[in-house]
C-alpha cells in the first residue's frame, strides 16, 4: 500500500498487464510497426507482472530563446507545454515532448537530463534484463534512405539485475528517449523485462551501427535466448518539430527531415496531457500548444489542489 500527497497537477494511474491479444496483433502480426515478428507467442504468453514507468516532466519551451537547433520551430514560433506527471499504461499515445530526455524548460537547462522511474517485481534466484526498443511504423520515412533495411532500433538495456541487489540506477540514468520525427504516424516503442538464470552479456553492435538489430537477435547475442519475457509496457509515440530538432542535435543529424518534408504544424500532437479530461488548447497563431486528448484511464486534478491518494496494489 502506498500513500501519495501531491499539490498541483495530480495524475492517478496504475500500470497494468498489457492485453495479450493486442500484443500479438502489434508485436507478432506487425499492426502499427514497420515489420512483424518482434516477439513470439510464447514470449507474450509468459508475461505475468506489471512494468511501471512513471514520467515527471517540467514545463517545456522551444523557440527563439533556446540554443540551436531548438530555436528552429519550422515557423511555429514558441512552443510551450506545461509540466505534467503520468504513469504509462500499455498502448498509451504520447508525444516525443512528453517522453523526452532533457528538461527543455529554458536555455539554462535545455540539456539537463530527465528520465522516467521504472519499477518491476523480481523473484529470488532469478536475474532480470531490461530492454527498450523501437518498432517504428509503416510511414514512408522509415522505408527510405539509410533506414530502408532497418526493422527495429535498439534504445538501451540494463543487464543482470536481481532481487538481492535491487533495481539498477541505470534504468533511469541510461534512458534513451524516443525520437520519432514523423508527425502523421506514431512509432511503437516497447519496454521489456526478461527473466533468466544465467548471466546475460552485453552484445556488440548487430550489423553496422547496430542497424541489423532485432529483439530476437539481441537476446540471442546476449546469451539469454531462452529467457522468459515477464513484464512489458509500450507506447505509441507521435513525432513533432521537437523530434526533428533532437535528431539535428545528435549523430543522425543528416537524416533529419526538412521543415517542408516534415510538414510540421501547430496541430501536431505535442503537449499531450495524458489525463481523463482535456484541459488545454492549441493556439495556431503563436504555435503555443498545451493540453491534449483523452488517452488513458487516469484521474487528473489540475493546479492548486492538494490530494491524499491511497493506492492499493495487489
Amino acid at each position: 500500500m502506498q500513500a501519495l500527497l501531491i499539490a498541483g497537477f495530480v495524475t492517478l494511474a496504475a500500470a497494468a498487464l498489457p492485453d495479450k491479444a493486442t500484443l500479438k496483433s502489434i508485436f507478432i502480426d506487425g499492426q502499427g510497426t514497420k515489420a512483424p515478428g518482434i516477439l513470439t507467442q510464447a514470449q507474450i504468453d509468459s508475461i505475468d507482472r506489471e512494468l511501471t514507468i512513471e514520467y515527471d516532466l517540467p514545463a517545456f519551451t522551444m523557440g527563439s530563446a533556446m540554443p540551436s537547433p531548438f530555436n528552429d520551430t519550422c515557423g511555429l514560433t514558441t512552443i510551450s507545454c506545461p509540466a505534467h506527471k503520468f504513469s504509462l499504461t500499455p498502448g498509451m499515445d504520447v508525444s516525443t515532448i512528453g517522453v523526452r530526455g532533457f528538461a527543455m524548460t529554458s536555455a539554462s537547462d535545455y540539456l539537463t537530463r530527465v528520465s522516467p522511474t521504472i519499477t518491476f517485481d523480481m523473484n529470488a534466484g532469478k536475474k532480470y534484463t531490461f530492454l527498450m526498443s523501437d518498432g517504428f511504423s509503416g510511414a514512408a520515412y522509415w522505408n527510405s534512405g539509410m533506414m530502408a533495411t532497418v526493422q527495429q532500433w535498439m534504445h538501451y538495456s540494463v543487464l543482470n539485475m536481481d532481487q538481492s541487489s535491487g533495481l539498477s540506477a541505470d534504468l533511469k540514468s541510461s534512458y534513451a528517449p524516443s525520437g520519432n520525427v514523423v508527425a502523421a504516424t506514431p512509432s511503437i516503442y516497447a519496454f521489456m523485462v526478461w527473466e533468466h538464470t544465467q548471466d546475460a552479456t552485453q552484445p556488440g553492435a548487430i550489423g553496422p551501427m547496430n542497424m541489423q538489430f532485432t529483439v530476437q537477435k539481441w537476446i540471442q547475442a546476449a546469451g539469454i535466448a531462452n529467457a522468459s519475457l515477464v513484464a512489458m509496457n509500450y507506447y505509441k509515440c507521435h513525432g513533432n518539430v521537437y523530434s526533428r530538432a533532437s535528431m539535428k542535435n545528435g549523430a543522425l543529424a543528416s537524416s533529419a527531415p526538412s521543415c517542408t518534408a516534415g510538414n510540421y504544424s501547430s496541430v501536431d500532437n505535442m503537449c499531450m496531457s495524458h489525463s481523463s479530461t482535456t484541459t488545454g488548447t492549441s493556439d495556431t497563431t503563436t504555435g503555443s500548444t498545451s493540453g491534449g486528448s483523452t488517452t488513458s484511464l487516469e484521474l487528473s486534478l489540475i493546479f492548486g489542489i492538494a490530494l491524499a491518494v491511497t493506492i492499493t496494489r495487489h
